[in-house]
């Protein structure tokens, strides 16, 4: 198993739906926030890479914590993501009309549609809900 599982029971079919969609809507949001990062990386610009890799691993657990369950760490996904992709949607287009412009809307749909669906979604609720409820391991 990728991940290590909190609950202890076997999950029915509508929660294994529910966590391989929140899977994808947390990876999607973590790889969507390090991608410009890794592009610097990959064209040879190492500035600050310390702090770089700090705001990953700060990424990473809070992402966790959603997937654990944790309302703080969901709401601050929430607006983060949902605000930042409909900041992306709105404010790409003002630089005219180029590829990167259009990668940038990519982005800002992405990361509204992924904030949106942690929230909406059905079998994501659901899924977040078992999760909540589930006894901690220690």
């Amino acid at each position: 198993m990728l991940y290590s599982e909190p609950m202890s029971r076997p999950l029915s079919p509508e929660l294994l739906q529910g966590r391989a969609q929140t899977q994808l809507a947390l990876g999607l949001i973590f790889v969507l926030s390090a991608a410009p990062t890794l592009a610097n990386w990959v064209r040879g610009d190492f500035q600050s890479v310390g702090l770089k890799l700090v705001g990953f691993a700060v990424t990473a657990f809070v992402l966790w914590q959603v997937y654990r369950g944790s309302l703080i760490a969901l709401y601050l996904t929430l607006v983060l993501s949902g605000l930042g992709g409909f900041a992306l949607m709105l404010l790409s287009p003002l630089g005219g009309f180029s590829v990167q412009t259009l990668f940038l809307l990519a982005a800002g749909l992405a990361f509204a549609i992924s904030a949106i669906a942690l929230y909406a979604h059905a079998p994501i609720k659901a899924f977040l809900e078992a999760q909540r409820r589930s006894p901690r391991r220690p």
